[in-house]
């Protein structure tokens, strides 16, 4: 029985708590190459072709993200910070201390990607309904 799409994302969000997304992300593209060669074998259609074509893209340009993407995400959990901790500054320190709970990543160093964004979202949700373990 294959996991539900929810626990595969919490699964991911505790990796990349972490700080093992990339390697996750890696060992799945080599994955999917992997079963390429059966399906080519068995005539399945131009659509995984092009679904491994979009895999190396995206290998090539890890690391690199859109930077208007990058500065609404920031935006967006500054602004959540600020409400959330009711001072600028105590916001933008939060951001740019290494956090326990991220394996001594700082919580800015992880909005560079939707879900690097999600976990720092959900960790000031918490903080903003009392929950802090």
């Amino acid at each position: 029985m294959s996991a539900k799409s929810s626990e595969v994302y919490e699964r991911l969000k505790d990796l990349r708590r972490q700080g093992d997304l990339t390697k996750l992300q890696s060992r799945i593209r080599r994955q999917f190459k992997a079963m390429y060669d059966d399906v080519v074998r068995q005539a399945v259609p131009d659509r995984f072709a092009e679904l491994i074509r979009k895999s190396d893209e995206a290998e090539s340009h890890v690391g690199t993200t859109d930077p208007s993407a990058n500065l609404i995400r920031a935006l967006e959990i500054k602004t959540l910070a600020d409400r959330i901790f009711g001072d600028e500054q105590k916001a933008e320190a939060w951001l740019q201390r290494p956090n326990a709970s991220l394996s001594g990543q700082k919580p800015a160093d992880l909005l560079n990607d939707e879900l690097g964004t999600a976990v720092v979202r959900e960790m000031l949700e918490r903080i903003d309904h009392g929950i802090f373990a």
